[in-house]
């Protein structure tokens, strides 16, 4: 008896996520899955028939860093995401993931909701206490995309610790590495940092390295917003890879980026030592967003021991005029303790304000330019948005070079990140959130010419499906996962800008996600047919993915 596909794709460019060159070829789906590729199924039973021809067919983008935890509970069809051509997500990224719950709860998500979704964060985070209970609640949402959780460093050490500048004794590391037994038996991928951020910045290697071993008990990775971008890079590097070797873990730099003028160029070295390590026996990989500022909270930029106890310590510091002119004397001179020190490598003028609870008319606007309109010191300005929001106020940083983005997109060991922040209508939030991976086909690939087509591909699919462990995701192959894209390659490309960042792509038509179409024609279906993607039992791969 002839078999009768779901639906047939026919006269499809294909780039299968290898890397290797297109080929021409139809596609046949049953369910969830591919189950056939041949030269032509002209004669195939279909529910449905789409045509591909003039597009490119290739499996569903992986975003590899994003702060989605929260987004995906307040807009489970995920639009930003899915029209990008995003079919899978990485959640939990630097160390905050939304579980364990600490038990000061309210508190706990007033601080960290920047990182997931600010004021749109939904009542189901009421609900949840464990690791299991977030995993539960976002199978429950009916997620238009694959979500895969990682357990945040940060959030263990806050449920155990608290925002303080302190070290744990040993029965208070016993209680970490309890909570992430936990959240790896519940299916989490690994583990993650977040090493510039209070409280994790107060961490010490050894701390790290104790919960990272219960993650590599697991065959999980250990992902890292390394304790340095900048001036002390290598050295951060360096204390990743301790960590993952003393761990037995995989190690994943996210948002590899040199930043600061005075450190351009570095990209060379960075990679080098990866490089170096990888052939040695380690797993080393990293990941990120194409564009040449970065993004995060405006109080990241205090020096992490004023910053200490958390937002509403520090903004009552900040009420203290001999308060301000101490940690602005820090942060021009640069001096005391080791840290990453934003607007000594950026400068005013180069930190733009991307959202506010408050001050919705400073936003696209950077600190200088708010300061000069209204006859101030930058410092004041910042010091009295700080104190007045605490973390409800973001910032994009213009701090990268071109020559340095360039050459980490080439390196083989990159893959693609938006570490994209959901914002609201009327934010300026970094367009990272809906152009990163149209901007990496239309712009890096067609107009610049750093990435061929199939390499760029490789990036976005079956490199990161083989970091994370993704089963059966990644590649355009029969018995594999039907999550698809075809998009225009010589139309595709990013819309947004730092400006008007809420706009979506263009040239993306359609995506499927486990075999629903979750776009058409550039459109969001809300086909719902995202699946959470727990570490396997035993080989640490993904139960779902299978």
């Amino acid at each position: 008896m002839k078999e009768v596909f779901d639906l047939v794709i026919r006269k499809a460019r294909i780039i299968d996520g290898t890397g290797n060159p297109y080929f021409r070829a139809d596609l046949g789906i049953s369910g969830s899955k591919i189950k056939a590729i041949e030269p032509s199924l002209a004669g195939a039973a279909a529910e449905r028939t789409l045509s591909a021809e003039g597009l490119v067919l290739c499996p569903g983008f992986i975003d590899t860093h994003s702060h989605d935890d929260g987004y995906v509970l307040a807009e489970p069809n995920c639009p930003m995401k899915v029209l990008q051509g995003v079919t899978t997500v990485v959640l939990g990224n630097c160390g905050y993931s939304l579980a364990p719950m600490p038990a000061q709860r309210d508190n706990f998500i007033a601080k960290v909701s920047i990182l997931m979704g600010g004021g749109a964060l939904p009542e189901a985070l009421k609900r949840i206490r464990t690791f299991a209970d977030y995993l539960a609640e976002i199978e429950a949402a009916r997620p238009g995309i694959n979500l895969v959780p990682l357990v945040g460093h940060a959030t263990v050490r806050i449920a155990v610790l608290g925002w303080e500048n302190s070290q744990p004794e040993p029965d208070q590391i016993e209680e970490m590495k309890t909570l992430v037994v936990e959240a790896m038996e519940a299916g989490a991928v690994g583990l993650s940092t977040g090493l510039i951020y209070v409280p994790a910045h107060f961490a010490r290697t050894e701390e790290i390295m104790e919960l990272a071993k219960v993650a590599g008990r697991y065959h999980g990775l250990y992902t890292t917003h390394l304790r340095n971008e900048s001036d002390r890079q290598l050295e951060a590097i360096e204390e990743a890879l301790a960590i993952g070797r003393a761990a037995g873990t995989p190690v994943h730099i996210a948002h590899h980026k040199i930043a600061g003028k005075d450190n351009w160029g570095g990209s060379s070295r960075t990679l080098e030592l990866m490089a170096r390590a990888r052939a040695q026996g380690l797993e080393v990989t990293c990941d990120q967003y194409p564009y040449p500022a970065g993004s995060t909270h405006l109080a990241a930029a205090l020096p992490p021991s004023f910053a200490a106890g958390g937002p509403d310590v520090y903004a009552e510091k900040l009420k203290k005029p001999e308060v301000r002119k101490e940690v602005a004397a820090i942060i021009e001179s640069g001096g005391g303790e080791e840290w990453e020190n934003l607007i000594k490598g950026a400068g005013f003028d180069n930190l733009l304000l991307s959202f506010s609870q408050n001050h919705p008319e400073y936003l696209g606007k950077s600190l200088a330019q708010v300061a000069q309109e209204e006859g101030r010191d930058p410092f004041e300005v910042f010091f009295d948005l700080v104190a007045e929001e605490k973390t409800n106020i973001g910032m994009v940083i213009f701090m990268m070079s071109d020559e340095d983005i360039n050459r980490i997109m080439k390196s083989p060991l990159t893959m693609i990140g938006s570490d994209g922040i959901p914002g609201l209508p009327g934010t300026k939030i970094h367009p990272r959130m809906t152009g990163t991976f149209p901007r990496v086909l239309g712009r890096y690939v067609r107009e610049e010419g750093v990435l061929s087509l199939e390499e760029a591909v490789r990036k976005m699919t079956s490199l990161p499906a083989q970091t994370f462990r993704l089963k059966n995701k990644g590649l355009v192959k029969e018995g594999f996962d039907a999550d698809l894209v075809l998009f225009d390659p010589e139309t595709v490309l990013d819309q947004g800008t730092f400006q008007e960042p809420h706009q979506p792509p263009i040239g993306i038509h359609h995506v499927l996600v486990n075999g629903r179409l979750a776009v058409e024609e550039g459109r969001v279906s809300g086909a719902g047919s995202g699946r959470v993607l727990r570490r396997g039992p035993a080989r640490g791969t993904q139960e779902a993915g299978g």
